[in-house]
């Protein structure tokens, strides 16, 4: 079957709301907003386009993720499934009528913060009993802060002529030869 998907850039508008189906099944809703720019030559500015807004579903061990790690106003990738729906909503001007309603919406498969517009620091999600000792969803404990880009703190420290990014990091034999 040939699914429809999309990648969308945009903010989130909502917090993530969280809730468990009948099934148990995890199911977390959000709502982000996306707004096209383009840039105007002739007065050197970007303008801004329409914007649109994308209901987002995650399901399962993604679901408690996004309840985890997403809150309103960040900046958010998201890839998944179109999905459009119609409901009949009642015209308030005419009682007893109703009117059709067509959202599109976002099954997402992937999502994250868009870190080509923020920083964020990995945490690897409690998946099992080998990882139990990271507490229940959302409960991350405490992480520090970030410094300046570029420092590292306790992660290593760069030396002399040597990137922040790869300072105490590991390399492949040979790697070292070719820089």
């Amino acid at each position: 079957m040939n699914e429809t998907t999309i990648t969308i850039s945009g903010n989130l508008v909502s917090d993530v709301d969280h809730r468990v189906t009948a099934r148990g099944d995890a199911l977390a809703r959000f709502r982000i907003a996306s707004t096209a720019s383009r840039y105007d030559r002739s007065s050197g500015r970007w303008l801004d386009g329409d914007t649109t807004f994308w209901n987002v579903t995650v399901w399962r061990r993604a679901a408690d993720n996004a309840a985890a790690s997403l809150a309103k106003g960040q900046p958010v990738v998201v890839f998944g499934r179109v999905k459009q729906r119609t409901v009949d909503r009642e015209v308030p001007a005419a009682p007893g009528s109703t009117m059709a309603v067509t959202f599109t919406d976002i099954e997402a498969t992937h999502f994250g913060l868009d870190l080509a517009r923020c920083r964020a620091r990995y945490e690897r999600a409690p998946i099992g009993p080998q990882t139990s000792e990271l507490g229940p969803v959302g409960e991350l404990g405490p992480v520090g802060e970030l410094g300046p880009v570029g420092e590292l703190g306790q992660v290593g420290q760069a030396g002399a002529g040597e990137s922040p990014a790869v300072a105490g990091a590991s390399q492949p034999d040979g790697a070292a030869d070719a820089a």
